[in-house]
This record gives C-alpha cells, structure tokens and sequence, in this order.
C-alpha cells in the first residue's frame, strides 16, 4: 500500500499539489474519452431535413342513417431524413484542450527547473526552439507579423523558470508550478483581449501543433515499456515467496501481449486483412501511461539523481500525460484522422519495438534471478549486463525502423494533420481559398484521410458545387469510411436525381455500417419515394430499433404507412404503435387520426409554435392537422393561426383555412361561413375546394339550398352526391334522382344504390341541434340557449326560441341581432321573418316590420301566416295609437 499511495510520505504542500495534479489528469483523460467515442461527431452533425405532403382524409361528415357523406379535405404528412452537416470546429473543444496544455507545460517546466544545469538548459532551448516554431506573430497582439509576443513569452518563461533554477533551488514544486502556472495565465490573457484574431485560441492551437506533438510522441514513447514492467511485477510479485518462479508465466504472457502488438501492426499496414476485433490502441497507451504513474519512479530512482522522482520525475510524467491526452482530446475532437493514425502508430509500434527489447533486456539481465525465484520487479531498473539506455536507444532505434518500412508514412501523417488543422483554422474564418489549398497540401501527403477529403466536400457544399462535393465524398470513403460521407454522398446524388446510385450508394454504407440507424432512415425513405411500400416499412422499422433518434424513423413510418395503407391496417397501427414526444410524430399521428375519422380531444403542443413564430415543416404540419382534428373542442387555433399566418405570408392560405375549420366547429360558425363564401367567390386553384368544404358545412347546418349553390361548381363524385343529397333534403327528390342516376350511368356504385334508399325513406341527417333545441324547448335558460345558437345560429327554431326569451327579457337589441344573422343564410324561413317583424316593432321601426310581414306572407302557410297577424296587427295598432295621441 505504501507503494500504492508513495505520495502519503510527502509534505502537504507536494500532497495537496499532486492531488490537484491527479484531479487535472482525470478530467484531461475524460475529456480524451469523450472526445473519441465518435471523433467525427464532434465537428459533423447529424442534421434532419423535413418534407411536407399531402393526402386526402374525411373530417367533414354528415350522417344519414346508415349512410355518411363526407369531403375528403388535404391533411398534412411529415417525412424526415438525415442530413450529415458540414465539417465545423467546435470552439469548446479547443478552450478545454487549452487548459489542460498550459496546465501540463506548467508541470513539465516547473520540473524542469529542478533539475541540473545541463538538462535545465537543454529543456529549456528545446521549450523556446518550439516556441519559436509556434508562429505567435499570427495571433496579430502587436500588429500583423509583430514577433514582440515570442520574445515576451521567451523572457517571461525563461526569466521566471531561471530564477526558480539558479537563485531559488529552495522553493517547492508547487511555488513553482504557480510561478509558472501564472506566466501562462498572464499570456493566456494577454492573447484573450489584445489579439486581432478572430479565433485565437484556434489559431494559437493550430500553429504550436509541432510543440504538443513532439510532447505526446515523447510521452508514448516513455511509457512504451511499462506494460511489460506491469507483466514482470503480475510475474513474480505473487510468485515470490512461495518458492515457484515467474520466468514462464513471464514469458507467455509477455509473448501473447508482443504477438498482440504485431497482428495490430500488420493489421494497420494493411499486410493482412483478418476480420478480427483487437484492442484499440487507445487503450494500449491509457494503460501504459497509467502503469507509468508507479512504474516511472523505479526508472526515475535508478537514475542516480539525474531525475529524482519527488521533486521532479513525478511532475515531469504527469505534465506530459495531461499534454497528452489534452493534445490527443483536441486531435479527436477536431476529427483530424492523419494525427490519430500518427498516434495509433507511435503507441503500436513503440511498444512493439520497445517491447521486443525490454523483453531482451529483462531476460538478459534477470534470468538467474528468475531461476532464484526472487522479486524481479524489485530490482527491474538495476541491470546486471545489458543497460537500460542501451535498450531504449535500439527500441528507439526499433520505431524508426518500422516507421522506415511504412515509408515514415507516420510522418507524412503528422504533417497533413498540421496542414488539416491551417485548413480548419482558415475555413473557420471562412478563407475558403485558404483553406481549399491548406487541405489539399494535406492530401499530398496523406491522399486517403477522411479529414481532408471531408473538409473539401463541405467547402464545395458551401460554395455550391455538388460535383466536386460527391467526388471529395467518395474520397472520404476510401480508407476511413463513415456514415456522415455515405449519407453527404447520397444526398447530393438525390438532388442530381441520380436515383439508383444514391440507393447504391447507402446500401454500400449499410454494408460497412449494418446497424445505423440514419442511413437505414435515409434508404427508406428512398424506397418510399417509388413506392417500394415493403422495403421502405423493413428499413425504417430497422432504423427505428437502431436510430439514436428512434420518433424520426418512427415519424416517416406513420407517414408512409398513412399513404400505403387501408382503414383496416391504420387501425390496427394506431393501436400498436409507440407514442413518441416529437412534433412531426404528433403531426402524423394527427393525420392518421383524421383518416381514421377518430375525433377525440387532446392537448395542445405548445412546442409547436416557435418563439420567432416563423413555422417549420413539422410545426405547420401538426398545426394544421390539430386545428382539423381539434375543431370540436378546441377554439384556440381560431384565434392563434391567423396571427401566425401574418407572419408566414407563403403559408396563410393554408393557415386561415385550418383557423376556420376550429371558428366553425367551436367558434362563430357565421364568420366561419362569411369568410370561406368570400374565398369562394374569388377564382383561384383551390376554389373548388372552398366550394366543396361550404357546400358540407351549409348541409350540416340545414340550409340545403345555399348547400346546392355552393355545390354546384364542385366538380367530381363528391359534388354531385352532395347536390343529391342536398336536393333530397330540400323536397327535390325528383332533382337527387336525376343526379345520381346520371353518376351511376358513369359507374356502377352500389354505395349510391344505398343512398338512395336512405334518401327516399326520408331519413333525416343526425344533428345535435334537435337535441339542444329539445332542451331549450323544456329549459329556456340563457346559458342553454347561447350553447343552442352557437351550435346552429341559422336554425329557425332555436333563434325564434332565443329572440323570444331575449324579448322577455327586455334584451330587444340582442334578440334583433341574433335575427339579422341567422337571415342572412337561412332568408327562407318565415320563422325569423316573424321575430324580424315583431323586433322591429318592438324598437319603433314599422318599415321594416312592414317588410317582415310581407316575407312571412310569402314563405309562411296560410295558418301559420294568420298566427302571426294575430300577434302582429294589436302591437302595430297600438304603436300607430300611441304616435297618433303624441
């Protein structure tokens, strides 16, 4: 345990600063493994792209004993597919790598200070040589190619670090690590407000690339060998006093691991091609450089003092880990591919070289060791034969080697990564020339990395040029293949209407990529566009088990399957599916709901109303679908969709139209029929449409001739068995007869067979007006006649029985207006001829009563007329008397 916890013995300045220091590195390493879990996810998005539709539903229905007759009216269908983004620099990700580089250079300069002159010196030579390398002039502090910055940075780092070295040896490490810390910050801070960058993170982190690399390459390196010192103390540290040797289990396990090593290497040289899951080097290197935590303080002890492990080896080893899983964070999080590769390859390959050599150094050295059965890891930096520097020079040695066979294709990858990351710096500032040329310098080195060949079809995306778009695509996909660039690639193939080949296209990606979930969304909803109904229901039913975003997959299922099937199968899928909190999903579901003539309330998404209230595909969708579902018990999108429609000018047609559906079912029905007759009388391409859907409303209120008017220029089957019926309902059987023998005459229906019998036994359309006005007749109170005259404010009935308890109620101005609306689509009924009358005397106006009685002379029966005299000719009389005494 005291091996284990060997800070415990420290002072708790150096505790209390190798905590923070431990803290630092678990967020560097977490911030590594977030970053590569998807590295092209970072800077590509899975974008969703939302296409309206239209099909036909019957939500207007008017039931005539078994018989219904309805309108098919459009409903709105939402389709949704996955769009790969163009390639973007997450700015976040740079500011973390920033805190964690400058923390770890601060460990590793402040260790440096401790150290004798020579390697002081050394260390501090290479520091500024890379400093100068960093190109600081380009973040413009002090003016375009102003080299004031390095030299401040020179002096300040070197000042400070040089007084801790020569004239402070007595301070602590963590003095120093603050002194240091702040000379970074004091920089950091002067770039921050002073440079004329537009990105100076960015730019600071791109052009010092050769100084994080180099740490990073030093820290694999370094650790190379610590995972064959972690299978000589799993060896012999259990093996030691119980009298049995380590040497083979030493052995096998250390021959296992190097074979490991090798097939990894011949894997990623592409000398052999076993389709065959390895570890990850990723790995590899976290735990070498995790074993190195404890296993570089028995190299640092065995090096005399040159690096005492307390006040040095310690800080220097955990500076460069956090450098470089900072730097390796970044690489990932920038998806540059080249610098990854760079990385696998100096992890592999220097723990294979270096690997092979230590096993000859630990055999060499500790055979007899072994044979005496004693604890090799004890003294596994104590060489009795062959030395440690010798072996990690011909380890060394060793990874040039391979790097050489690879013709240091390594190399020629860490400098398209660097030419990557110039080309990401330039295409953020939107420089796409710069960047163009930056990218392609990239390429010369390394022709088949996917970030280059990314980065160049999303800057020919940008500046419209599909072709060369496609083509970079498909250079994407050579060697690092990804579901982003199959799905960028079919796409534009889609839009160059090159059908087959965007479907060749994703199928090749679902070849490498089985289970992705969007570009099985995406090979649907190609399939749904030729009507391939089975294919398209197979990969998007897969795509919903698979999708990050299953409602998406989910929401293009209810749409094809609403175009693709009958009443039977919708029913059976409304009970089925899953529900799902997602507009387009509820846009859909809505739709179904229609077609299925299921009319049941539900809550409101107020999610699909955006704040700047400029609708989308799915918004307008579900708003329109819900204002026709909801019409009944819903008044809200009466007043709601206009506003929206004034601020969507393309989309107000369709809005107003699906604000009348709710104003007529749950609002004022005489605005609703004002404003859809006005539309109606105008020419336009959807005035067929007006005229259908007034025509219904008209039959459902009772005025069948205003219905027959309104239905006479609707062409098609729908208009004619509207007139039938609105003939038939009017005493017109001989008209409806005609009608619809001269349809049947076009084709045999025995549908209309059937209406006709319906219509000729003189069944009546079901109406909730006769119940109300049942009601009113039995109870007159106000709050049950308001509810009868908003249901029908053109049936006779209920507005003579309304006029006469506003009459009662001394309430004339009311009554007479609740009159005036009801004549003016129901004219014909003596009725309200007769309270137009009996108002109009009631407010003095015998001109106008005058005009009442002769309208109720005209339309009403010989009986009913002297009813009416009976009433009228005493209140006229006594007006005339009183106007006469006056």
């Amino acid at each position: 345990m005291n091996d284990l916890l060997f800070w415990k013995v420290w002072s708790p300045s150096e505790r209390r600063m190798a905590v923070a220091a431990f803290l630092v590195l678990l967020l560097g390493l977490t911030f590594l493994v977030w970053q590569c879990m998807d590295p092209l996810g970072n800077v590509v998005r899975w974008n969703v792209v939302s296409e309206l539709s239209e099909t036909t539903a019957v939500v207007d229905v008017l039931q005539l004993g078994q018989w219904r007759y309805g309108i098919s009216t459009p409903t709105h269908l939402v389709t949704e597919r996955f769009m790969s983004s163009v390639m973007e620099v997450n700015a976040v990700t740079v500011y973390l790598f920033w805190i964690g580089a400058l923390t770890g250079l601060s460990l590793v300069l402040a260790a440096l200070t401790t150290m004798s002159r020579f390697w002081y010196l050394a260390g501090t030579i290479v520091f500024i040589m890379f400093l100068a390398f960093a190109r600081l002039e380009t973040l413009g502090v002090f003016g375009t190619e102003n080299r004031l910055l390095f030299l401040i940075a020179t002096i300040l780092y070197g000042g400070v670090s040089y007084y801790f070295h020569a004239f402070r040896p007595d301070l602590g490490i963590s003095t120093r690590i603050a002194g240091i810390a702040g000379v970074s910050i004091t920089l950091a801070a002067l770039v921050a407000f002073g440079s004329a960058s537009p990105v100076p993170a960015l730019t600071a982190a791109v052009y010092s690339f050769p100084l994080w690399l180099v740490a990073t390459m030093l820290f694999l390196l370094v650790s190379a060998t610590e995972i064959m010192a972690g299978l000589v103390w799993l060896s012999t540290s259990g093996q030691a006093g119980k009298g049995r040797s380590g040497l083979v289990q030493f052995i096998v396990i250390s021959v296992l691991y190097l074979v490991l090593l090798l097939l990894i290497y011949l894997q990623n040289t592409r000398q052999i091609d076993w389709n065959v899951t390895l570890i990850n080097p990723f790995y590899l290197a976290l735990a070498s450089g995790i074993l190195g935590i404890w296993g570089f303080r028995r190299r640092a002890d065995s090096t005399q003092g040159v690096i005492p492990f307390r006040s040095t080896g310690f800080w220097l080893y955990i500076g460069l880990f956090i450098v470089a899983s900072s730097f390796a964070g970044l690489m990932a999080g920038m998806a540059n591919d080249p610098v990854l590769e760079t990385l696998e390859d100096a992890t592999v390959q220097g723990q294979l070289a270096m690997g092979v050599l230590f096993l000859f150094y630990v055999l060499v050295n500790f055979y007899e060791v072994f044979q005496q059965r004693l604890a090799v890891y004890k003294v596994l930096y104590k060489p009795l034969r062959f030395g440690l520097t010798q072996t990690r020079l011909f380890g060394f040695a060793g990874v040039v080697v391979l790097f050489s066979i690879q013709r240091l294709l390594p190399v020629n990858q860490a400098i398209a990564g660097y030419f990557n990351g110039l080309g990401d710096l330039h295409s953020t500032t939107e420089e796409y020339t710069l960047a163009e040329q930056y990218y392609k310098l990239a390429l010369q080195q390394e022709f088949q990395n996917h970030k280059s060949n990314y980065a160049l079809a999303s800057i020919a995306l940008k500046q419209g040029d599909r072709n060369a778009a496609a083509y970079y695509f498909r250079q994407a996909l050579l060697k690092n293949p990804s579901p982003e660039a199959y799905a960028g690639l079919s796409g534009i193939l889609v839009q160059e209407n090159l059908f087959f080949d965007a479907v060749y296209s994703l199928q090749e990606g679902l070849r490498r990529f089985p289970a992705n979930g969007e570009l099985l969304n995406n090979l649907g909803m190609l399939y749904s566009q030729t009507n391939v109904a089975d294919s398209a229901y197979y990969y998007l039913d897969l795509a919903e088990t698979h999708a990050a975003r299953p409602e998406i997959p989910a929401t293009n299922l209810l749409a094809i399957l609403a175009k693709n099937t009958g009443s039977g199968l919708l029913d059976s899928l409304a009970t089925s599916t899953d529900k799902y909190d997602y507009l387009s999903w509820q846009a859909n579901w809505l739709a179904v709901q229609n077609m299925r003539q299921q009319f049941h309330q539900e809550g409101f998404n107020k999610r699909s109303v955006p704040n700047d209230s400029l609708l989308s595909a799915s918004s307008l969708a579900y708003l329109l679908n819900y204002a026709q579902n909801q019409a009944a018990f819903d008044s809200l999108p009466a007043a709601l969709l206009p506003k929206l429609a004034a601020k969507n000018p393309v989309l107000s047609q369709d809005l107003s139209l699906a604000a009348l559906y709710s104003e007529f079912y749950s609002g004022s029905k005489l605005k609703a029929l004002e404003t859809l007759s006005g539309w109606a009388e105008e020419e336009g391409e959807k005035s067929d449409l007006y005229h259908k859907i007034l025509g219904h409303w008209l039959l459902q209120l009772g005025l069948y001739d205003q219905a027959i008017e309104a239905l006479s220029g609707v062409e098609g089957v729908e208009g004619t068995i509207g007139m039938a019926v609105a003939n038939a309902l009017s005493g017109k059987k001989e008209v409806a007869v005609i009608l619809l023998d001269k349809m049947q005459d076009t084709e045999q229906n025995a549908a209309v067979e059937q209406l006709k019998q319906s219509l000729f036994s003189g069944v009546k359309p079901k109406s909730v007006t006769d119940s109300l006005f049942a009601v009113v007749a039995k109870s007159p109170s106000e709050q049950n006649i308001r509810k009868a005259v908003r249901a029908n404010p053109f049936d006779a009935r209920i507005v003579s029985a309304a006029s006469e308890f506003y009459r009662s109620k001394k309430q004339v101005k009311q009554a007479y207006q609740l009159v005036l609306n009801a004549l003016r689509y129901n004219e014909y009924a003596p009725e309200l001829w007769e309270q137009y009358a009996l108002l109009s005397l009631d407010q003095g106006l015998l001109g106008q009563a005058a005009e009442g009685q002769q309208k109720v002379e005209q339309y009403a029966l010989p009986a009913g007329y002297q009813r009416f005299l009976a009433r009228y000719q005493p209140m006229r009389a006594l007006i005339e008397k009183q106007r006469a005494e006056f």
